[in-house]
This record gives C-alpha cells, sequence and structure tokens, in this order.
C-alpha cells in the first residue's frame, strides 16, 4: 500500500532515504576498489613477466658474445636495445 503525505519514502521520510542512498553509494565505491583491484595485480604480473623476459634476452646474448657469434661493437648495440 503506498504511504501518502509527508512522511513518504515507505514511511522513512526523508532522511531514511538518504541513508539508503549512502549505503548505495559506499557498496558502488567498495565494488570499484576491488575490481581495481584485481586488475592491478594482472597489470603487475605481466611486468614482471616482461622483467623476466628481459633478464633471459640478455643472458642469451652475453651467451653469443662469449662464444664469438657477434662482435663487440653488436653486443654493445643490442645491450643498449634491450635495456
Amino acid at each position: 500500500m503506498p504511504c501518502w503525505g509527508w512522511s513518504g519514502f515507505y514511511g522513512y521520510g526523508i532522511i531514511g532515504s538518504l541513508v539508503g542512498f549512502g549505503f548505495m553509494i559506499l557498496f558502488l565505491i567498495i565494488i570499484y576498489f576491488i575490481f581495481k583491484n584485481l586488475f592491478k595485480n594482472n597489470h603487475s604480473k605481466q611486468n614482471q613477466k616482461n622483467k623476466v623476459s628481459n633478464e633471459d634476452v640478455l643472458k642469451i646474448l652475453n651467451e653469443k658474445f662469449v662464444k664469438g657469434e657477434i662482435t663487440e661493437e653488436e653486443y654493445i648495440r643490442k645491450k643498449k636495445l634491450i635495456e
């Protein structure tokens, strides 16, 4: 049954509706931070994988230089590109 008059909003008045609206905003903020942290963790894991791959590339480059497969000039140039 609908409420009529000044005590609308199902009997709680305007203060009750503002409290409900505040809880809804608080709930949305919590959801936002949860998703933000989830995507932040995925992004940091992806960066960590890139760092490992750069270390692997430098290791391969060092091995090629030690074996004599590339010259010193090539080694220096490629190392600058990797870093």
